[in-house]
């Protein structure tokens, strides 16, 4: 049911929280009907969508508040354009003309939905022949006030300069840039309209706070990309 991850046009995203009262029994109990059932249940009956991974926080981001994720993450990869429009189609319409999908174990009153949104792929670098054993998130927005030419600047800084740099000093496999599509759900202030998603294999990420630490400081860029604003950094481990 899986297709490459991050290697689809369009992926739907979905950041569930656990309840601290959950059992170890309920949240092992949970995590497997999500693998093998609700996801399963969301490709198939989703045009369009062509596989899921998940993952679980590792690294919330240091500044916590508004800035930490969720602890659950349901990425589903889409093969165009038209099967993200049928989703938020789906989504805005009646309940009747949405899938249904098999009763969730009574743990299911332990989560809480924080995340939904669609992004679109813009940009990748590097190659990943294996699915990541984690995954370094950073979403970003660009100042209110950008225009064409400031974007097409921090763009083309964030792809070819800001992206390698990252990959290197952190051992990263490959590199993706996301654009928002559409967001469903995310907390204040809202969703970032950015997102980069940087893979790592099983060493990089037990040595990526060792990399962190002893990495080289990053190129400046153009005015837009200084004053960017990031949202969140997170690291997720893949289930």
């Amino acid at each position: 049911m899986e297709a490459p991850p991050f290697s689809q046009p369009f992926m739907y995203w979905v950041g569930m929280d656990l309840d601290p009262a959950i059992s170890a029994a309920e949240k092992e109990e949970l995590s497997e009907f999500y693998s093998r059932v609700h996801g399963r249940e969301v490709v198939a009956t989703n045009p369009g969508f062509v596989g899921m991974s998940r993952y679980e926080l590792l690294d919330p981001d240091p500044r916590g508040g508004v800035h930490t994720g969720p602890r659950w993450l349901a990425a589903y990869e889409l093969e165009n354009e038209a099967a993200a429009a049928t989703y938020a189609q789906r989504n805005d319409g009646p309940a009747e003309g949405r899938p249904s999908y098999s009763t969730w174990p009574d743990s299911r009153q332990y989560t809480s939905i924080v995340w939904r949104m669609l992004w679109h792929q813009i940009a990748t670098r590097g190659t990943a022949t294996e699915p990541p054993d984690s995954i370094f998130m950073v979403g970003m927005n660009v100042p209110p006030e950008t225009d064409a030419a400031g974007l097409a600047e921090f763009n083309t800084f964030y792809t070819n300069t800001h992206v390698p740099e990252v990959m290197e000093y952190g051992g990263y496999a490959r590199g993706t840039r996301l654009e928002l599509h559409r967001a469903f759900a995310h907390p204040e202030p809202g969703c970032p309209r950015f997102c980069a998603i940087y893979e790592a294999d099983a060493a990089t990420t037990a040595q990526r706070n060792e990399r962190r630490s002893n990495r080289a400081p990053l190129s400046s860029g153009p005015p837009t990309w200084e004053q960017h604003d990031t949202i969140w950094r997170l690291v997720y481990k893949r289930i």
